[in-house]
């Protein structure tokens, strides 16, 4: 099998422009971006692909400005059809960068809405994104998020329900969207990676999970946290799923929240970010361990 490529989500270097994140990625030795919507600003973007083919990087993981059916605790509309025709429409947007994938949340409802309904809206509201993006031959790649934002940001958390939604979607081209900070800790991650494997989007978020994290915007570069990361590499490699690793940090310094933290790596030179998030992911991976 071949060796993984390095990818850095632009989240990773917050504040830079899209221009900045090109040239710090290429001189810190990543193969790929992962790119954010809001960095591509308004307008034509006729530009940034020519700077994007120029740098010679790859379109990893996408992210849309509206990236939910129902809200998040982002700017956004409320209404989960426009929501939709949002998604859709940055999806339609990002198809002439050739992203690997484009990546969506369910959102959350609420405590206002019946369940079942709520489920029903998103399954419409995701397939009927899965098939704009089939549209273009891309991937939507639908990501479980972690049990600490689960009621704010999303209605899926594991594998295992994330897969059920999915078939409930039932279109081909829905993958699950691996994001190691939200799946180290559920039940059963190692042996339902490698089940599920090629259900898995092979771009895969990795960073790591500080032993006191201070909020949802707390992570730190692979290696330096607490997640077993040879372990889930193990188990990604025996499902199949190694193409792309996309370094995705959020690091707070009041950009999310009323808390600045002096050690935000938003705030350390992006170039050395890279760097460092780039060795403890090849570290990590020299490591890892074949599941039991």
């Amino acid at each position: 099998m071949p060796e993984p490529k390095f990818s850095v989500s632009e989240i990773t270097t917050f504040h830079q422009s899209f221009e900045e994140d090109l040239a710090t990625y290429t001189e810190a030795g990543a193969d790929g971006i992962g790119v954010w919507e809001f960095k591509l600003g308004e307008g034509d973007d006729k530009e940034a692909l020519a700077k994007l083919r120029d740098s010679g990087l790859k379109t990893t993981t996408c992210i849309p400005g509206t990236l939910s059916i129902w809200p998040v605790p982002f700017p956004g509309p409320d209404d989960p059809r426009e929501r939709t025709a949002e998604l859709c429409a940055a999806i339609e947007r990002f198809a002439p960068f050739e992203p690997e994938v484009v990546l969506c949340l369910t959102g959350h409802p609420g405590d206002a809405v019946d369940s079942g309904e709520a489920r029903k809206v998103v399954v419409e509201g995701l397939r009927d994104a899965a098939r704009v993006a089939a549209a273009h031959g891309l991937t939507l790649g639908l990501e479980p998020l972690h049990r600490n934002v689960y009621g704010t940001w999303s209605m899926i958390g594991d594998i295992a329900g994330t897969i059920s939604l999915m078939d409930d979607i039932g279109e081909e081209n829905v993958k699950l969207l691996y994001d190691v900070y939200h799946l180290w800790d559920t039940d059963n991650v190692i042996e339902d990676t490698v089940r599920h494997g090629a259900r898995i989007q092979t771009s895969v978020h990795v960073c790591d999970w500080r032993s006191e994290t201070r909020n949802d915007f707390d992570r730190v570069l692979p290696g330096d946290g607490i997640i077993d990361l040879p372990a889930l590499l193990g188990a990604l490699e025996a499902g199949g799923v190694v193409d792309w690793f996309d370094l995705e940090i959020f690091s707070d310094d009041g950009s999310f929240s009323d808390q600045d933290f002096d050690d935000s790596l938003w705030k350390q030179d992006p170039i050395d970010v890279v760097r460092r998030g780039k060795a403890g992911f090849e570290a990590a991976w020299a490591e890892r361990k074949v599941p039991a």
